[in-house]
């Protein structure tokens, strides 16, 4: 459901009619035909007064509404824990721009809808955000799949959409005008892997995804990284959503024995691989999971969470535009540091205030064109799109390895906070 929404009030002004009094002078009465051109004068006069009293009312009255912008997510189903993170940092820089006057002058209002993490849901709500609400502004949804869907509903109606939860790269390869990324897309989260490879020797890599459109992206990645670091790869394999037994991927592993492990999910599949991995007493040289770069995964996994990789877009130690005050703004906030999803949701939200801002306004035309060329550092990196796609160019991925209970950057080298530990220690030499 949405949440709640104040009301803009609506100034109303209210003038007074004025009767001309007849006036007679010492040589006697106004003639009526005197009279009937000067009654017609005064209610000119007033009609013009009137007129332009309501034009101004009604610019100040649209000037006094808030600039409404529109959101489904998933408040439930299974990407509802990650979908929390992404919803914080857009809740936060709504927040922040209202404190510094809002944006345009006017105060910013989230619509939010729960997406229920179908595709098809998301799909419905961006057309009743658009044809129903009739919201200003339009903020992508959480998730390859939705966004992909909702996508295709703000390209229809030519709205502009920021595709802030959006990785998968066939989301800007529709031939969408309306549709920019600002989310990294999938092939930078793997940007780092095939240099540590080689830095460390590594001969093999297996590939295990959810099946989602981003894991498809990310499989092709894969493969062209083997393909160009003469990399075996053992397999390319998906495993579909809610799965929670991943013992025979853990047995396949232990019998093919590639070198780097890489998989694609969410923080509960790389909390339940992990604790089966102990369980089974297998390990790799390398784990790879992008979801050991939410907190929700350390605090869960606790000691077991030591050495793994976490494919990143974002660290809280990033010397990026603004991450400092975006670090201590989120944890006082929310008591937990902030991950990388929470990061796109406030760089997209940072991005989307800079386009209003230069284009004057919140019409769409002018959005677009803004946004074709825009450029500007967040706390994610260098926003810059593709003109022609839409797609995500300017941000970079990272590889981080937990070391005592933080993520350190280990990967690209020029940014990195602390060396790899390859391979991971056995757990029983822990």
């Amino acid at each position: 459901m949405a949440m709640p929404i104040r009301s803009a009030m609506t100034s109303v002004s209210r003038m007074r009619t004025f009767r001309v009094p007849n006036h007679t002078s010492r040589e006697g009465h106004i003639t009526g035909d005197k009279e009937q051109p000067m009654k017609r004068h005064f209610a000119k006069v007033l009609f013009s007064i009137a007129t332009v009293a309501a034009a101004l009312g009604t610019a100040q009255a649209a000037d006094e509404k808030p600039i409404r912008v529109g959101v489904a997510l998933s408040q439930s189903g299974n990407l509802a824990d990650s979908a929390k993170h992404y919803y914080q940092g857009v809740e936060l820089w709504r927040d922040e721009v209202n404190a510094r006057g809002g944006l345009l002058g006017r105060k910013v209002e989230l619509v939010v809808y729960d997406d229920r993490s179908d595709p098809a849901t998301a799909a419905r709500l961006y057309e009743k955000l658009i044809s129903d609400d009739n919201v200003d502004l339009l903020f992508g949804p959480w998730g390859s799949a939705s966004a992909a869907t909702a996508a295709a509903v703000a390209n229809k109606h030519k709205r502009v959409f920021l595709n802030s939860g959006g990785a998968s790269e066939q989301i800007q390869e529709r031939g969408f005008k309306y549709v920019f990324q600002t989310a990294a897309p999938i092939s930078a989260y793997v940007a780092s892997i095939g240099p540590l490879a080689d830095q460390h020797g590594l001969k093999s890599i297996a590939f295990f995804g959810r099946d989602y459109a981003a894991a498809r992206d990310m499989a092709k990645g894969i493969k062209k990284i083997a393909e160009d670091r003469k990399l075996d790869l053992k397999t390319s394999e998906f495993f579909p959503a809610g799965t929670t037994d991943f013992s025979s991927m853990i047995a396949q592993a232990r019998q093919m024995q590639p070198d780097i492990w890489v998989s694609v999910g969410y923080p509960n599949e790389a909390i339940e691989m992990v604790r089966q991995m102990k369980a089974s007493n297998y390990l790799p040289k390398v784990f790879i999971h992008n979801g050991a770069s939410i907190e929700d995964f350390l605090k869960s996994a606790g000691k077991d969470a030591e050495y793994v990789f976490a494919m990143s877009l974002y660290e809280p130690s990033l010397k990026t535009k603004g991450n400092p005050e975006f670090v201590k703004a989120y944890t006082d906030r929310y008591k937990t540091e902030p991950g990388y999803y929470s990061a796109f949701s406030y760089a997209g939200a940072t991005v989307l205030e800079e386009a209003v801002k230069k284009a004057g306004s919140v019409d769409q035309d002018k959005l677009r064109d803004t946004l074709t060329t825009l450029e500007l550092d967040t706390v994610m990196g260098h926003h810059k799109v593709d003109p022609n796609t839409g797609k995500q160019i300017g941000v970079t991925g990272l590889l981080a390895q937990v070391r005592d209970g933080k993520r350190e950057i280990v990967m690209p080298l020029d940014v990195k906070t602390t060396d790899a530990v390859i391979p991971m220690p056995a757990w029983n030499k822990r």
